[in-house]
């Protein structure tokens, strides 16, 4: 059940990605600003994650939870780590 509501969550997640950058005015230079910033915000973590703790390992999961949602997705996948 846990499996389920976690890949539930992401799914939800992508798709109110998706829909913010579809309706964007610009929403090629939209997703390519989002996953950049996710992408670096993943790095961020991963090399300043023994500050607080968590440091994830940079795998294909990881960098597709960047690319797609972007630096929500990576903070909400430092708070996820804390909470679970």
């Amino acid at each position: 059940m846990e499996t389920l509501i976690f890949w539930g969550i992401w799914g939800l997640l992508g798709l109110v990605m998706f829909l913010y950058y579809v309706r964007r005015q610009h929403p090629i230079r939209s997703v390519l600003v989002g996953s950049g910033g996710g992408c670096l915000a993943l790095l961020l973590v991963h090399y300043g994650g023994t500050f607080f703790g968590y440091v994830p390992a940079l795998n294909l999961l990881h960098w597709l939870h960047a690319v797609i949602l972007g630096v929500p997705g990576v903070i909400f996948m430092t708070v996820l780590h804390f909470v679970l």
